[in-house]
């Protein structure tokens, strides 16, 4: 309920924003895998590159435990193998 309050009904960032704001919170959070696909999918689909998401992940990776963070960047080589661009 959070991020619908916090960041998805407020016109403060942009969708494409947001969707950082939610993965990296999921990154967090851990044991998420479907929900972080999801949303680094509809990344994809406002705006954000390949390149852009794999280097955003890396960021978020180093702030995040290896577990997490080898867990982050197996669904983003998922969700890229499964979104050609």
């Amino acid at each position: 309920m959070f991020f619908k309050i916090g960041i998805f009904e407020r016109d403060v960032l942009t969708y494409a924003q947001r969707e950082l704001v939610t993965i990296s919170v999921i990154s967090a959070i851990g044991d998420a895998e479907p929900m972080l696909q999801s949303h680094l999918g509809i990344s994809l689909k406002v705006g954000w590159k390949p390149e852009q998401l794999t280097e955003f992940v890396s960021v978020v990776s180093s702030t995040i435990n290896k577990e997490k963070s080898s867990a982050v960047k197996t669904v983003l080589n998922e969700v890229l193998k499964n979104n050609p661009k």
